[in-house]
């Protein structure tokens, strides 16, 4: 795979790594590709049309999408629009790449690996060794436990070692090292070059076997994370078409799409297989979205009951989030007793699975708004500050806090806590994570009062994501509670309630 050098940097394409100097540049996947495709035919001018074919194929997304991402990529690479270094606009027709460009070809990983045996299926090893190190593997990822992803690495390595040919080896690891980007995902930075890399382990594994279903779903899942929701969907449908009657293939597949598709896949998924509780929280998610919280409810109910039948104690694929989603939505209407106790029940879930303490730092964040509307300042700051030394992280807390500081008309402690929640989106942009930076934008002009400016924000943010989910917790979201009765907040529900459809 090829690396780019130009100027100070090195764009390292098989390790989906920026480095400036040696030293890491935090970049999204997409301002990543970008980079890739122009550096690769520097000099050349790249029009708009066929940089969408390449970044969003499949995709529906407005013009301004892409000029969002070239100004974002600029920004990463200290350039100017105005006296460019890299990337120069060729008015209304595209872009072009005009720093000096050297090109060093690496062998690919897979190239090492030698080629599949004729007539071999992907499942197949005459190893028992290389089977039980990759049952193992799935097991210990299958319990979500963080603390056993290593482990996991481990198994899936030696079953490589020892059958460089089994697909399943590689396919196995690129879940584990999702599961690790995964556990970096909630930070300010994600680790880009984890989730590149369990990508890379992916297509290693379709190379050695193109019809094994399983590494087609799994490059759904990686995809989808990698905010390339068109490609991901028909991964997922290559791997149903080959095994149509796995369950997991129909979770990969509602994880990648949005409103009817989602669901109707998760259906799917459900009654393929039932024990499943986490398939309920991306069902409520589009429920949410279009605005109907009573089926959004009953959704989530059906999985808590699930999630805590008797012996779902060691089920495998725990879930967390269904309490959180049900308290927020029961606190949108009203219920805040029922939505502490869900909070509540939240905060003492195991915390040693992958999304617990996500959700139990967003519990805690729940709490406060509770406390807030019950006229306890002392108490929901408690709960924020609680949420931050928990998770330091965040914006939300940030903004909780200069509430309760304006409600005792402290202005200082008011503006300290806004310094550090703008402090914090500028951190989420620049790690990458653009829809929850625009998200908690409109929700600091929100708080500060600017109702127009955040809903400016949020409609921008609508219109650079076409598709998908972004922007599904507005409805239950306790920042924007003082937005009900706009006329065009009402305006950007309603377009987002027809996305979800």
């Amino acid at each position: 795979m090829p690396v780019y050098r130009f100027g100070a940097f090195r764009l390292d394409t098989d390790g989906y790594r920026l480095t400036r100097e040696e030293v890491a540049v935090p970049a999204s996947a997409r301002q990543l590709d970008l980079l890739a495709y122009l550096a690769a035919e520097p000099s050349r001018l790249i029009t708009r049309d066929e940089l969408f074919e390449r970044l969003w194929s499949g995709v529906t997304v407005t013009d301004n999408a892409l000029t969002q991402l070239v100004s974002e990529l600029r920004q990463t690479l200290g350039d100017s629009s105005g006296d460019p270094q890299y990337v120069q606009t060729v008015a209304r027709r595209g872009y072009r790449f005009i720093a000096p460009v050297e090109r060093v070809d690496l062998p690919a990983a897979v190239s090492a690996a030698p080629a599949p045996t004729a007539g071999r299926r992907s499942g197949e090893t005459s190893s028992l060794d290389v089977m039980r190190a990759v049952t193992d593997g799935r097991l210990q990822l299958e319990a979500l436990d963080a603390s056993q992803v290593e482990a996991a690495i481990q198994n899936f390595k030696q079953a490589i070692a020892l059958d460089p040919a089994f697909a399943a080896g590689y396919v196995g690891l690129a879940n584990a090292h999702f599961w690790q980007y995964e556990g970096s995902r909630f930070s300010f930075q994600p680790d880009a070059a984890l989730l590149a890399l369990a990508i890379s382990e992916a297509r290693q594994g379709l190379a050695l076997a193109p019809d094994y279903a399983e590494a087609h779903a799994t490059l759904a899942y990686l995809l989808a994370g990698s905010e390339r929701p068109g490609e991901a969907c028909a991964a997922a449908r290559q791997a149903i078409a080959l095994q149509p009657e796995y369950w997991g293939h129909h979770f990969r597949l509602g994880h990648a799409a949005w409103g009817q598709e989602r669901l109707d896949a998760l259906a799917r998924c459900l009654q393929l297989y039932p024990a499943f509780p986490f398939a309920y929280f991306q069902m409520a998610m589009v429920h949410v979205a279009r605005q109907a919280p009573g089926k959004a409810r009953r959704v989530l109910e059906e999985g808590i009951a699930l999630q805590e039948r008797p012996g779902a104690a060691r089920s495998r694929f725990p879930a967390n989030g269904l309490h959180w989603m049900l308290g927020s939505i029961l606190l949108a209407r009203g219920d805040a007793a029922g939505a502490r106790a869900e909070f509540e029940r939240e905060g003492k879930s195991d915390h040693q699975t992958l999304y617990a303490r996500e959700y139990a730092v967003a519990a805690l964040n729940g709490q406060g708004w509770v406390l807030l509307d019950a006229g306890e300042p002392a108490r929901a700051e408690a709960a924020f500050r609680a949420s931050l030394r928990a998770h330091p992280e965040q914006v939300r807390p940030h903004l909780g806090l200069a509430l309760v500081a304006r409600g005792r008309r402290q202005a200082a402690a008011a503006e300290d806590a806004l310094g550090a929640a703008r402090h914090a989106i500028e951190e989420l942009r620049h790690g990458g994570r653009t829809v929850e930076a625009s998200l908690m934008a409109a929700a600091e002009n929100t708080v500060e009062q600017r109702h127009e400016h955040a809903v400016d924000a949020l409609e921008s943010l609508l219109l650079q994501t076409e598709h998908g989910p972004a922007g599904w917790i507005l409805p239950i979201e306790p920042l924007f509670r003082p937005l009900t009765g706009s006329k065009r907040f009402s305006e950007v529900l309603r377009r987002l309630a027809e996305r979800a459809a």
